[in-house]
C-alpha cells in the first residue's frame, strides 16, 4: 500500500503506543516520517521498525515542553524531508492525580504544556508551509475526554484535550479555504503505556478489550489518505466492550 507516497509526515509521541503505530503504518502506506518524542532509544526502535520494512525514518529526540526544542525538531524534519505534508500532534501525558482538589498548578501546567501548547506550536509552525502550497493534513489526536469530559481522566487532562477540539476547528476555519485540513482524532480508552498512570492500572485481559495502538493508527491513516478535497474534522473511535 502507498498511499501516502511522496509524502512528508511528523509525528509527536512516536516512541510508543497510538503515535508508534502511526508512525510505522504512514511508512508503510509510503511517507518518510519524523519521529518526536524525549526519548532516543525508543524512537531508536520505531526507527528499527520502520527501516525493516523499507521505509524512511529520521529521528528528532525533544522534550516537547520546550518551544526551542519544538522549532528544533521542525526545522530538522524540513532539511531533511522537505515540507511537511502531514502534522500528527499525538504526544499527551497524564497524572496520577485527577481531582481538582488533587492536582497541584505544577501538574495543571505541565499537562498544558505537553498536551496542547505543544500542538499549538507544532501547528503555528507548520500550518504556513501548508498555506502556502494549498495542501496539508494536521491529524490532533486527543481523547474522548475532548467530547465528554469526565473525572477519571481527571481536571487538567480533559481541559487539555477539549482545548485539542479548539484548536481543530479554529485550524480549518482558519485553513480550509486554502486547501488544508485538521481532524480531531477522539480515541476512547486505549491499550496505551499511559494507562500505567492511573490511580489503579487496569489489568493485562481488560487492556485486550481496549482499542489497541493498530486500530488507531489505521483511522489516522485514512484521515491522511482521503483525496485533498474530503476533510474528516471529527471521529470518534470507541472499543465496543469497555
Amino acid at each position: 500500500m502507498s498511499t501516502l507516497q511522496g509524502k512528508s509526515a511528523l509525528v509527536t509521541g512516536a516512541s510508543s503506543g497510538f503515535g508508534q503505530a502511526i508512525a510505522v503504518t504512514f511508512a508503510a502506506a509510503g511517507a518518510q516520517v519524523a519521529l518526536v518524542g524525549r526519548d532516543d532509544a525508543r524512537l531508536q526502535a520505531t526507527a528499527v521498525q520502520i527501516i525493516a520494512q523499507g521505509g524512511r525514518a529520521l529521528i528528532c529526540a525533544a522534550d516537547i515542553a520546550d518551544e526551542a526544542q519544538i522549532q528544533a525538531a521542525v526545522e530538522k524534519a524540513q532539511v531533511a524531508f522537505g515540507p511537511i505534508d502531514i502534522l500528527v500532534n499525538n504526544a499527551g501525558m497524564n497524572v496520577t492525580q485527577r481531582s481538582i482538589a488533587d492536582t497541584s498548578v505544577e501538574q495543571w501546567r505541565q499537562l498544558m504544556d505537553v498536551n496542547l501548547t505543544a500542538a499549538f506550536i507544532f501547528t503555528k509552525l507548520v500550518l504556513p508551509g501548508m498555506v502556502s502550497r494549498a495542501a496539508g493534513t494536521i491529524i490532533n489526536v486527543a481523547s474522548g475526554a475532548a467530547l465528554h469530559p469526565h473525572l477519571a481522566g481527571g481536571v487538567a487532562y480533559s481541559t487539555s484535550k477539549m482545548g485539542m477540539d479548539s484548536l481543530t476547528q479554529v485550524t480549518n476555519e482558519e485553513a480550509n479555504p486554502h486547501n488544508v485540513r485538521a481532524c480531531l482524532l477522539c480515541p476512547g480508552v486505549g491499550n496505551t503505556p499511559l494507562l500505567d498512570r492511573r490511580p489503579k492500572p487496569p489489568p493485562q485481559e481488560l487492556r485486550q478489550k481496549m482499542l489497541q495502538p493498530q486500530d488507531v493508527a489505521d483511522v489516522a491513516l485514512l484521515v491522511a489518505s482521503m483525496p485533498p478535497h474530503v476533510n474528516i474534522d471529527l471521529i470518534s473511535v470507541r472499543p465496543t466492550h469497555v
